[in-house]
């Protein structure tokens, strides 16, 4: 006979979902990948126990094993963000990018690691491929910090000799480069300011020869209207990508040599993003594989939702792999054989895990490993729901946006009749990116301890189309803030929430969104928590690293907008000049080593806030960058937060 739930009130309950189980006892997932030849999977895995150390893991089956030696971290450092940092070699070594050195490793095995390029503060290497003949040759992008300006450039390296050859330059960005099947072709990605690569970029191809590329052309593409990813060369010669130039991402195919461009129609799709869930701030993406000559399976986003589709290349039929996974990364999906394939992702219920699927038999797909190694009864998970809102707060009204709002919820608990629970309101770094629906141990974190939590992916989002993401153009700290206001607004009426116990917390851009709330509507929100966000756009202008360089003046005004008006908007924008309209108590958090958003924003956030009297606390995270990635920091993370929320939204003081 089951027990009865016990009455306490929200924000109280006990909860298996415990700080060390989130900070420490799961993984990050990172990149995925199979050796094509001998079908060996490996996953690179951020583990918060180890520092953040990024692991190489070779998936056996269900067993996991550790190949890569402790002194090395398998990730790059190109465009701060990273990605790309690991390419399977045709000989079964791992070729990989470490993230302490700047230096490129051939991992043999557990006990031998040789060096390819040799370590150097200058240079970082990411984005690998490597010739399918020659394979002593490994393109890649390489980012030169040797100079006053940053440069990069599409390399060549010798592994036999370590030299390094120049194969294009002129760009101010490059990733995707890419060998064909025979290796007498090679294509890439490339961008200029002030383009971010999902706001314009452009596909070349070139031939290959022993002397290197020549012939390059221009395949598709165009600045500040259309965005293209993914090259991917199939084995008849056929070049397939993602263009968004319908306002959705789309499949093309070039065909060669006549270089004609074809879409590949979906029918029922074509209001999806097709293998294009988010931004490409990182490289090495790969949501979409090749199985075999006539079929692909990719992935597909609606409403900030994904699924899996199987693609008939002679039809154009797409069937939907109905696996339930609701949330899968941009570097997710390898082919195994002409009919398997693994994939990361999660579902509703389950968390973000590794999957082997056979595609005569998708319905039984095969769980490799799970991001956390303690199981949980999916009682306590709270589902989440989709919710679309009307944007009534602000000077701008009218339409709607759209989040994904979590119940409270704990099987072992009911609330206090007659009351509404707390609600946390979360915004997504980016800003133009996306939350999705699929199972986060942090969210369940707090929706077990009787919180709801809301996801706010406001004007900017991806997931919806570009035309919706492209509405926050020049409307950065207005349309984002405004839509936060709106969707607290919704839950209220509704009667989800108690609107007067709302607290407000993002990362990033979402940081910058959360000061910005605080000041525009003083009188809304309980209280903050800003991780590593933006107070001084200005000096965050002159400060930031090259690949967002131009990226605010696409967020806040066109560049060819006088000096002034700039300026004026610049301090209009600025938390840190308004700190006297902000009435809520503001807990900041930061890392000492962020390059993209410095320290010196948390420092004088603070600084302002205490000389005006007000609220605020700033925690400084040693060794930490742009993110937390050390177990300890995470845990600190967690409980500060949770400090500021009972105190504010539950009026309880620890």
């Amino acid at each position: 006979m089951s027990s009865q739930p016990q009455v306490a009130p929200y924000g109280t309950w006990s909860s298996p979902i415990s700080v060390d189980l989130v900070s420490g006892s799961s993984v990050s997932f990172f990149e995925l990948h199979v050796n094509p030849k001998t079908g060996a999977i490996y996953l690179v895995e951020g583990r918060p126990a180890e520092k953040g150390r990024c692991v190489i893991v070779e998936q056996r089956g269900t067993e996991s094993v550790d190949i890569l030696p402790p002194e090395y971290s398998a990730r790059s450092k190109v465009h701060e963000y990273g990605g790309g940092a690991v390419i399977c070699s045709p000989d079964g070594s791992l070729i990989f990018s470490d993230a302490g050195t700047s230096g490129v490793f051939r991992l043999i095995s557990a006990d031998d690691v040789q060096p390819i390029i040799n370590a150097s503060e200058h240079f970082r290497y990411a984005d690998f491929d490597i010739h399918p003949i020659q394979t002593n040759l490994v393109l890649s992008v390489q980012e030169d910090h040797s100079g006053k300006i940053v440069e990069n450039r599409i390399v060549v390296i010798n592994s036999d000799d370590k030299s390094v050859t120049t194969v294009s330059q002129g760009a101010d960005f490059y990733c995707a480069p890419r060998f064909n099947h025979d290796g007498t072709k090679i294509c890439w990605v490339q961008w200029n300011h002030p383009d971010m690569p999902w706001t314009g970029s452009e596909l070349y191809i070139a031939d290959w020869k022993e002397a290197g590329p020549s012939n390059a052309k221009k395949i598709a593409g165009k600045a500040a209207e259309e965005s293209i990813r993914q090259p991917k060369w199939h084995e008849d010669g056929t070049l397939f990508f993602i263009s968004d130039r319908t306002g959705f991402s789309q499949l093309y195919r070039l065909h060669c040599p006549s270089l004609e461009v074809l879409p590949l129609v979906l029918p029922g799709w074509k209001d999806a993003d097709i293998a294009s869930k988010r931004v490409f701030s990182a490289l090495g993406n790969n949501s979409y594989t090749i199985l075999n000559a006539t079929q692909l399976v990719t992935t597909s986003t609606k409403h900030a939702t994904d699924t899996l589709l199987l693609v008939d290349l002679q039809t154009s039929k797409a069937v939907e792999l109905s696996l339930g996974l609701v949330d899968i990364p941009l570097n997710s999906i390898r082919k195994i054989s002409n009919t398997k394939f693994v994939v990361l992702g999660s579902k509703s219920t389950a968390p973000s895990s590794l999957y082997l699927v056979d595609i005569t038999k998708p319905s039984e797909e095969v769980l490799l490993k799970p991001s956390t190694s303690i199981s949980l009864p999916h009682s306590i998970y709270s589902i989440a729901r989709l919710i679309t809102f009307p944007r009534t707060e602000g000077n701008e009204t009218g339409g709607v946006s759209h989040a994904i709002f979590n119940p409270p919820h704990n099987p072992s608990y009911t609330p206090v009749p007659g009351t509404k629970p707390p609600v946390i309101v979360s915004i997504h770094g980016g800003p133009i990116a996306h939350d999705a629906p699929g199972l986060d141990l942090r969210t369940q974190y707090w929706t077990s301890r009787g919180y709801a939590y809301v996801h706010v992916n406001h004007v900017g989002s991806t997931g919806y189309g570009r035309k919706y993401w492209e509405a926050l153009k020049y409307s950065w700290g207005i349309k984002d803030v405004n839509d936060c206001a709106s969707c607290l607004a919704y839950l209220t009426e509704t009667g989800l929430v108690d609107g007067t116990k709302a607290g407000i917390v993002g990362a990033s851009a979402g940081g910058y969104t959360v000061l910005q709330s605080l000041v525009e509507f003083p009188k809304l929100w309980a209280a903050g928590n800003s991780r590593f966000g933006i107070g001084n756009l200005k000096s965050l202008a002159t400060m930031t690293h090259k690949f967002e360089s131009h990226f605010l003046y696409y967020l806040m005004f066109p560049e060819d907008m006088p000096k002034e008006e700039q300026e004026n908007i610049y301090r209009k924008r600025s938390p840190v000049f308004h700190v006297d309209k902000i009435e809520s108590p503001l807990l900041i958090l930061q890392g000492n080593e962020d390059m993209v958003v410095p320290l010196n924003q948390a420092e004088e956030m603070t600084r302002v806030l205490k000389e005006g009297g007000k609220d605020v606390k700033l925690v400084v995270f040693q060794g930490e960058g742009h993110g937390f990635r050390m177990q300890k920091n995470v845990k600190a993370a967690i409980l500060e937060e949770e400090k500021l929320w009972r105190r504010t939204l539950l009026g309880l003081q620890d």
